[in-house]
């Protein structure tokens, strides 16, 4: 096997990892009991806590283990990039900064989820909690902005450089445009644009279907390459 050959079977592998994030996020879902909403009553959201204290526990940790998974997807997703834009790679760059980051939020959000799970089997004041939880939303709803900078990166990649089929750049800009309405659960306290409203099925949905192409896409293009 020559050094072409060990590249693409390396790049295919990397692609592969999309795979795996996608199927840990999904089984992180599974353990999803309804959070209460962001403007429910302190006491209402600690007895949530602690009646789902494991289930929440087990979540976070797939969600942990998928976001590790997707740091070594978005730096395959800003090779491959690259490789279609050449030049500067300016918007691969910018596609793998804003990757990272909205990992990294969602890092810290599960490390607050998991604080308040492991706190709340003891004497945990009620008012605590409340600021916990609060914090565990925001960082859900402001990780939207970098994701949706990430995606809008692919789709203009896409459309000017080719790197993947113009429908993927338009879904990849749809998704873009439903994670940037959804950071305005950041002054809204209902309705479809909160994490947990309509919209954010319709982000599931999107996100889900933008997992099983990309790497797929990438996986073909790799083979084609050889």
């Amino acid at each position: 096997m020559n050094d072409a050959e060990i590249d693409v079977k390396w790049n295919r592998w990397g692609a592969a990892t999309g795979y795996l994030a996608l199927v840990l996020g999904l089984v992180a879902a599974s353990f999803e009991r309804g959070a209460p909403p962001a403007n429910a009553p302190v006491e209402q959201s600690l007895a949530y806590f602690v009646k789902y204290r494991t289930e929440l526990l087990a979540q976070s940790l797939f969600f942990v283990l998928s976001a590790g998974v997707l740091l070594w997807f978005i730096g395959c997703l800003r090779s491959f990039l690259q490789r279609a834009e050449q030049g500067s790679g300016r918007l691969s760059g910018i596609a793998f900064a804003a990757g990272i980051l909205w990992t990294g939020l969602q890092l810290v959000m599960q490390s607050a989820q998991v604080a308040l799970a492991m706190g709340a089997s003891g004497d945990l004041p009620p008012a605590l909690a409340g600021m916990m939880g609060d914090l565990t939303y925001a960082f859900s709803v402001i990780a939207y902005v970098p994701m949706g900078i990430m995606l809008a990166a692919v789709a203009v990649v896409t459309w000017r450089f080719k790197a993947f089929p113009a429908w993927l750049g338009w879904l990849s800009a749809a998704s873009a445009v439903v994670n940037l309405l959804m950071s305005a659960g950041i002054v809204v306290d209902g309705g479809p644009l909160v994490p947990g409203g309509v919209l954010t099925y319709v982000l599931y949905l999107l996100t889900a279907i933008w997992q099983v192409a990309v790497p797929t896409l990438m996986i073909v293009r790799a083979k084609r390459g050889a």
